[in-house]
């Protein structure tokens, strides 16, 4: 098998437009695992979210990227790498979203911490943990994952983060008022040790600590599994996986995927609508 091991993003990727993943796409990951091939959930959502969607598409036994590589969990759920921001970097970018009027959310564990309710994190719970209705996830079971996630308003963030110390791994920036363009050039100027990257093209951004990414935990994780990365592949719809498909031996864009990001794949594949997860295995992983 020329590529042992596929790293695949989630929303926009594995996940269609309705939060659900195809049955062929199910059929194929496990058809690539039977033949002694590694899945391995490489995405910007929380550990307790990635963890439910392995769990509900049958991947057991896998490591896992959560928080785009600022948290690693090991084939056993344990996280066993994790990558926070220093206090002085987080007080100085809420400084700099209050003077810019920005809206920022900061994850910590499984919580989202908010500095107040709105319609950028009033659904959080839900979208964290998807109903996966039609994938065939129980109820039950769902209910308990949701519980294990909360929404925290922190009215003083200062103050939150001085109390002690905090283990705050991403951040999240919306804006729908095209600002963030701008906004992420004054980020750079002003606060050096942070990785900003955009998952719907400056409709919002993503954050992690300084040298943090999926490529950083793809090369991480590989050299622990003792794959070489020329035997990887990865696949992404977005431009917070260019890196990872750059370094990867394989890249695979979805067809929904940006223009930039297409070009900087190695290869292209179907929609995350019509099963492109699915279609990129069978294709190249599967030889």
């Amino acid at each position: 098998m020329k590529y042992r091991l596929l790293a695949t993003d989630l929303d926009g990727t594995l996940l269609n437009d309705q939060k659900e993943i195809d049955i062929e796409t199910i059929e194929a990951i496990h058809e690539f695992r039977k033949r002694g091939g590694r899945v391995v959930i490489c995405s910007g959502r929380s550990p307790l979210s990635t963890q439910w969607i392995a769990r509900t598409i049958g991947l057991i036994g896998e490591p896992i990227i959560a928080y785009n590589g600022a948290i690693l969990i090991d084939k056993d759920g344990a996280v066993s790498e994790q990558s926070a921001f220093p206090d002085e970097s987080l007080i100085s970018f809420w400084k700099l979203c209050e003077a810019e009027g920005i809206y920022a959310h900061f994850y910590e564990g499984d919580n989202l911490l908010v500095p107040k309710v709105n319609k950028w994190n009033e659904n959080w719970i839900e979208n964290n943990i998807p109903a996966f209705e039609k994938t065939g996830a129980g109820r039950r079971h769902c209910q308990s994952f949701r519980e294990k996630c909360k929404v925290k308003v922190v009215a003083d963030f200062y103050r939150y983060i001085k109390e002690k110390e905090r283990n705050i791994t991403k951040i999240a920036v919306f804006d729908d008022e095209n600002k963030l363009a701008d906004f992420t050039k004054r980020l750079k100027e002003q606060i050096v040790d942070m990785e900003i990257s955009s998952s719907f093209n400056f409709v919002n951004l993503e954050i992690t600590p300084s040298g943090v990414t999926k490529a950083s935990a793809l090369v991480k994780l590989t050299e622990q599994l003792e794959i070489p990365l020329s035997q990887t592949a990865a696949i992404g719809d977005n431009f917070n996986d260019a890196l990872m498909l750059s370094a990867a031996g394989l890249g695979i864009a979805m067809g929904n995927a940006p223009d930039k990001v297409r070009q900087i794949a190695d290869q292209v594949t179907g929609n995350n609508n019509e099963a492109g997860v699915a279609k990129a295995i069978r294709r190249y992983m599967l030889e």
